[in-house]
């Protein structure tokens, strides 16, 4: 009986909870191949409490390193199909899933008539039915079982129809023409060419080998002179304005939208679901047939507005369908309907098993027999929320987040539970968007009565603070982090967060007075600390200089406090690094400049701890290089460890902390007679430049203005999305509008999280921009390279570049800022007035578009800036290393020297 039970057990999708299940994946495309883009999310985003992943490569070459690392590989490629239907055995596949796109080729299909695994599914979509099954829908759903996640992404799409530029519609095509297929082709060409007289058609030796002299000569005589046939190996999606289909799957619809060309095509051209479904979803319905499609093909070409839209809009649409998580949740729920058989009698026994589970919080039965309920669609919402809190506490908190979002329809006291598991892994499901939206509705219910643990509060103020900078701006965020700092038990994480808060303000256009009364505040939290005395110091034959901050690996300061580890002067000073960050290749190497480096990134939330070490170590002078910034050692400083304490460099605004001794500036960000005295609690420490830059040596420096060689200016801004406000935007849309021919590239790493780049689409348009010349790109890691491209950077405010700014005139690109009397927002007006180009700077925002408009009418100044801002920086106090660490350290010796002075005398 028992034998029987456990048998039982396997056949109905319950295994014992200690057993999870193996799935194989069948394909010749994991070392190269045209699918190999389409498999990265079978093995990256699979179920990790269910299952055991194994790959088997049925190809012969390619680099399979990547699937390697995320599953058991392997390489059958060489094997008969006996030896590797031998394999698949051994290794006691469950399920084995065959992931070819089209039909399954020879030796696939041989290793699955030999039945190796006691399901066999197929992807493919021509796939016999007497070989595998198909996929299983979930819910009455077809699941879209790949997710294009393509390993070399598309980083310049064609967001702008050549037909704008050139007059002439330029055609391409995609697929594959058969034999049997290419009369239906001819005459779609012909009707196309008879109906577009001036037109550039341009085919790939992959269509132009299915096409015979006399197809070639009935094609050139329906085309007009002034019509165009271009025969390539490759198509350049650069140069189309769209593509037509031919026998396409959904490899082909992909690329096309990656480069963000549209796809235009007949029903009867799609192979497979899947490649209709995503059609579908951007919004380009295949054709009823040939007629029809030419007749679109007209359609599009004459209505530029609709053209242009696609262009613009279709590369970050697909990004968008394709969240690699969502695909897996449900082609995983599709699994446990391959291994449910719908009986439903065991359905009450396994709910039963279920509910008995949970109740001993024995997650890992939960789990199993939950996804056995799931394949039989008898899982209900409230065993749904039991499936989520399984995956909450095995750790798993995505897919936590997924199946409480699937449970809906629970009663009203369990909502905040369900808003709660949704937001609280550190990849929470959807957009940022969307994240914040249920964070914000969940603290909404509560606030009306919702009843709901402190718990759940803290987790929903959470996301808000982490996502409102993203979607709401720097007022938001600030508002959300002060609002969870308050709520935390824990002195150490309400300091830490109040002083995020005050970070996010400088996002925010308020007067320096303003934030000067925030940042007081959070001196009061150290009301209570103790500080060390100096008094009866040992003297030592160096002045022991201690730099702190969690900064000191691959960032941005590493630009910045090279003078400081690399260029001190050994026979006067000692240097100690306290690093708080995770170290990596950066860390290690700065680690051999320095006296002493000492790793703290263990106890970074214990400010008293640190303090302590700092202490012991004797530190004369403390320099606090992160301030409110994150992984900052800030707060340590309230201890007092060192008899001297500075901050600056990294933050924008007084720290707050009376233990601070002085803040280090220059005379452009606070100059003398401004004010500025009365909204530090700091001491001001003014150097030529506040900032000394480190360029990378081995970057090519500009040639000139590329707009001298493509004919139109191209402004751009590299800066975080989070700073972009709307009244620059309202600047640069003036700045464009005067500027006819010119364009805009926005570049940052946020465009590419799920989301961002079609909010800013969206928020652009609506401000009256043409986005047929706006471009998004992603952040990449060879960046500086593409300020060679650019002609202009349009500074943000009230959050300037601080590493942005130098990084671009490095590379040749004049920088246009715009400045007011607060310290943060002048800091690319410092950088500039240093290399005397303070003009490029204003203090009125008109003035700033005029400046700008001036300079992009100017070719020849603009030419001459490109060929100089490199040498003219290098010679200026911004890149002086030595300069600027001899300043620095004269600055150290004085105010020691004061210190001492002062101690003697009591």
């Amino acid at each position: 009986m028992k034998k029987k039970k456990k048998k039982q057990a396997r056949t109905t999708g319950v295994p014992q909870s200690s057993h999870k299940i193996r799935l194989g994946y069948l394909s010749s495309d994991f070392g190269t191949g045209r699918t190999r883009d389409l498999l990265p999310a079978f093995f990256f985003w699979y179920d990790r409490a269910r299952f055991d992943i194994y790959a088997y490569h049925t190809g012969v070459e390619g680099d399979t390193a990547s699937f390697a690392k995320n599953a058991a590989l392997r390489e059958i490629g060489h094997h008969s199909p006996q030896e590797a239907a031998e394999e698949i055995q051994r290794d006691k596949i469950d399920l084995l899933v065959d992931l070819s796109l089209r039909m399954p080729d020879d030796h696939i299909r041989s290793i699955m008539q030999l039945r190796p695994a006691p399901y066999i599914v197929s992807l493919a979509a021509d796939c016999p039915k007497e070989l595998a099954e198909r996929l299983p829908s979930v819910e009455g759903e077809k699941i879209f079982s790949h997710c294009y996640t393509p390993f070399e992404r598309v980083q310049h799409y064609t967001y702008r129809p050549p037909l704008l530029d050139t007059g002439v519609p330029s055609i391409g095509v995609v697929g594959e023409l058969k034999r049997d297929e290419a009369e239906r082709f001819v005459s779609l060409v012909v009707k196309l060419l008879q109906g577009e007289h001036v037109v550039r058609l341009i085919l790939p030796a992959r269509v132009a080998e299915g096409l015979s002299e006399e197809d070639f000569a009935r094609i050139a005589e329906a085309g007009s002179e002034d019509a165009v046939l271009e025969l390539v190996d490759e198509l350049s999606y650069e140069v189309l304005d769209l593509v037509v289909g031919v026998d396409v799957d959904l490899v082909d619809v992909c690329r096309a939208a990656d480069h963000g060309v549209p796809l235009l095509t007949t029903e009867a051209s799609v192979c497979g679901h899947r490649a209709r479904m995503l059609l579908e979803k951007l919004e380009l319905i295949p054709a009823y047939n040939g007629a029809e499609l030419v007749a679109e093909i007209g359609r599009l070409l004459s209505d530029q507005s609709r053209l242009s839209e696609f262009h613009e809009c279709l590369h970050w649409r697909l990004l968008d369908l394709f969240d690699g998580g969502a695909v897996m949740f449900s082609v995983e729920r599709a699994y446990s309907r391959v291994f449910a058989q719908m009986n439903q009698e065991q359905g009450a026994e396994i709910t039963k098993t279920l509910l008995d589970a949970a109740s001993r919080e024995d997650w890992e039965t939960v789990l199993f027999a939950a996804h056995a309920l799931d394949g039989m669609n008898q899982l209900e919402a409230e065993l749904r929320m039991s499936l989520a809190w399984a995956y909450y506490f095995l750790g798993q908190g995505s897919h936590a987040g997924r199946w409480a979002l699937a449970a809906t329809g629970l009663a009203r006291d369990r909502e905040a539970a369900r808003l709660y598991l949704s937001v609280i892994s550190k990849s929470p499901p959807g957009t940022g968007q969307e994240i914040y939206e249920r964070a914000r509705y969940g603290l909404r219910l509560i606030e009306e009565g919702l009843p709901a643990v402190p718990e759940i509060r803290a987790a929903l103020l959470k996301a808000c603070m982490i996502y409102a900078g993203l979607v709401q701006g720097g007022e938001a965020a600030s508002t959300y982090t002060r609002l969870y700092a308050m709520q935390a038990e824990k002195t150490e994480m309400h300091r830490f967060y109040y002083g995020a808060s005050l970070f996010h303000l400088n996002a925010v256009d308020l007067p320096a007075a303003e934030v000067y009364q925030r940042s007081l505040h959070y001196g009061e939290l150290f009301s209570d600390v103790q500080p060390y005395s100096h008094m009866g110091r040992r003297k030592k034959e160096k002045i022991r200089i201690g730099y702190i901050s969690g900064d000191f690996r691959y960032h941005v300061m590493q630009y910045f406090v090279w003078p400081f580890l690399a260029g001190f002067d050994q026979d006067s000073f000692e240097v100690y690094v306290y690093s708080l960050g995770e170290p990596d290749q950066f860390s290690q190497f700065f680690q051999t400049l320095v006296t002493c480096w000492r790793d703290l990134s263990d106890c970074n939330m214990d400010m008293a701890k640190i303090a302590g070490k700092i202490y012991r170590d004797e530190i004369d002078i403390l320099f606090d290089l992160a301030g409110h910034t994150a992984e900052s050692g800030l707060a340590a400083l309230a201890w007092k460890p060192a008899p001297i304490q500075l901050s600056g460099l990294g933050y924008m605004a007084t720290t707050g902390l009376p233990a601070v001794d002085y803040f280090v500036t220059d005379h452009y960000c606070d100059p003398e007679g401004g004010g500025s005295e009365q909204v530090y609690v700091e001491k001001l420490l003014r150097l030529t430049s506040q900032f000394c830059y480190n360029g990378y040596t081995h970057l090519p420096a500009s040639d000139g203005a590329p707009a001298r060689h493509r004919e139109y200016i191209l402004f751009a801004s590299f800066n975080q999305y989070r700073k972009i406000r709307d009244d620059m935007l309202v600047a640069w849309r003036q700045i464009m509008e005067r500027i006819p021919n010119s364009r805009l590239l926005l570049k940052n790493s946020a465009y590419q999280q799920p989301g961002v780049a079609m909010t800013a689409y969206k928020r652009l348009k609506e401000m009256g921009f043409d986005m047929s010349r706006v471009t998004f790109e992603p952040g990449t890691k060879d960046y500086m390279m593409r300020y060679l491209d650019v002609d202009i950077a349009l500074d943000t405010f009230p959050w300037p570049g601080g590493g942005t700014t130098c990084d671009a005139l490095y590379m040749g690109v004049p920088v246009i800022s715009y400045y007011t009397e607060r310290h943060s927002t002048r800091f690319s007006y410092s950088i500039l007035a240093n290399m005397g180009l303070a003009e490029l700077a204003s203090e009125r925002m008109e003035d700033y578009i005029e400046t700008a408009v001036a300079l992009a009418g100017n070719l020849d100044l603009l030419d001459a800036l490109h060929r100089e801002l490199r040498p003219r920086m290098k010679a200026s106090p911004v890149m002086d290393q030595e300069g600027y660490i001899r300043e620095m350290e004269g600055c150290y010796r004085a105010i020691w020297a004061q210190w001492q002075a002062h101690a003697e005398s009591i």
